[in-house]
């Protein structure tokens, strides 16, 4: 036993360093949230996700659900997800200094964005005794990765758009004896972004300059849910993440003209928002089961992306999201002791708008389909196999871009749409150690 947890040592080192290896674009739920913290829901797109709690990926999405475990489980997941997006310039025009604030067109232009990524998560949970369940994950709950080229009609506003996380969150459970459990839990939450993008010389002629902005730290939160099992096909569950402050602090590198490169410190503050679920669950039989979810996300909290530069310079971005509202259903079917399948839906309201939608994120709203399917290997080893198309609304983008460090700059106006389509592939082994 003492050899197994050490390997579990390793395992989480690992995967806090995977989960941090970038995530696609588009990103995968509203804003940019992922739900895919484990490949045994992906097949019901999710849904009743803080009900089903059918392995220990239950301790992130509902630390509740750890009461219907056994002794001791571990699951491990990873999601392929490729993407083909593009970004169709219907009108762009550049407004230089040396021309007295005249626009100038700039015509149209089409650039296609192709992405492969996998996004890995770890989960632990280990019975103390009847009442009390511990529970230990490892995630990846936000993310964007989206890149233009340096010569792209977008230049101005973005070349380079990361954002990367990495959840580190113990759990714990309690059940009582009449049907309900509760379940609590910290959440550490590491982030990093990049900002890059291109800065326009005085005149159309003269060579473009360029920014890079790298900026990441901590920031702490929590989470609780509750389970109530009104009998053994029926259950019920809420869960709530709270939200996550992260005061960001990093280098950034810019150079404008032919002057030499300049190197300077910047802040930013990202707030994550908080996300609350309402989900259930009901097996009509031994075989079938049904199962739905209702998520809110309060995004409203990301109104503006503001990067505050040591020379006293800002660069303010307006986002002006607002909350949103994620609906799944679901079905499953036992078929006999080694094959379960399943199928489900969801729709992923976008939390952003058409009068502030930026190319950095250029998110719209998404209808999930899905099916997957477990084989048990044996009784204690389970494999589940999931699969996903997500169908995107074609967004509308008119973007300006902002002044950067010296007023002397350029600025950019953008008018086009977004269109992207995604495919996700999901692989995950469940333990249970005995």
């Amino acid at each position: 036993m003492a050899t197994k947890h050490h390997c579990y040592k390793k395992l989480v080192g690992v995967l806090a360093a995977s989960a941090l290896a970038g995530v696609c674009q588009p990103v995968w739920s509203a804003g940019f949230q992922l739900q895919e913290q484990n490949a045994s829901d992906l097949g019901t797109a999710y849904a009743g996700s803080a009900s089903r709690a059918e392995d220990a990926s239950t301790g992130y999405y509902n630390p509740a659900g750890l009461s219907r475990l056994g002794d001791e489980q571990i699951a491990l997941s990873g999601l392929w997800i490729t993407s083909n997006g593009s970004l169709t310039a219907i009108k762009a025009q550049e407004t230089y200094p040396s021309l007295l604030g005249t626009p100038i067109s700039v015509g149209g232009g089409r650039t296609s964005v192709h992405e492969n990524t996998v996004v890995p998560a770890l989960h632990y949970a280990k019975r103390i005794d009847e009442s009390w369940v511990f529970a230990f994950n490892v995630a990846s709950p936000f993310g964007l990765k989206n890149k233009f080229q340096d010569n792209s009609v977008a230049r101005y506003m973005a070349t380079r758009s990361e954002l990367r996380t990495a959840n580190i969150g113990p759990s714990l459970s309690y059940s009582f004896n009449n049907g309900l459990s509760l379940g609590a839990g910290a959440d550490a939450l590491y982030a990093i972004a990049k900002l890059d993008s291109r800065i326009g010389g005085i005149t159309p002629s003269f060579p473009d300059g360029f920014v890079e902005n790298t900026a990441s730290n901590w920031g702490i939160g929590y989470h609780v849910g509750a389970m109530y099992e009104f009998t053994d096909c029926t259950r019920f569950g809420v869960n709530y993440r709270s939200k996550v402050k992260v005061k960001m602090k990093g280098d950034s590198v810019s150079q404008f003209l032919t002057a030499r490169e300049q190197r300077q410190g910047v802040k930013s503050t990202i707030t994550f928002p908080d996300i609350a679920v309402v989900s259930a669950y009901h097996a009509f039989n031994e075989q079938f089961a049904l199962m739905a979810d209702v998520q809110w996300a309060h995004w409203s909290r990301f109104d503006h992306l503001t990067l505050r530069f040591d020379d006293g310079s800002q660069l303010i971005t307006q986002e002006k999201f607002k909350n949103s509202v994620r609906v799944a259903a679901g079905a499953s079917y036992q078929q006999n002791d080694q094959w379960k399948f399943s199928i489900g839906t969801a729709f992923d309201k976008t939390p952003t708008r058409d009068a502030t939608r930026t190319v950095r994120i250029p998110d719209q709203n998404r209808t999930w389909g899905a099916v997957g399917a477990q084989y048990r290997i044996t009784k204690e080893l389970a494999l589940d196999l999931g699969y996903s198309h997500l169908f995107f609304k074609k967004a509308y983008i008119n973007e300006s871009a902002p002044r950067a460090i010296n007023a002397t700059q350029p600025i950019q106006n953008l008018e086009g749409t977004s269109k992207a389509r995604a495919d996700l592939i999901g692989v995950q082994l469940t333990w249970d150690l005995v």
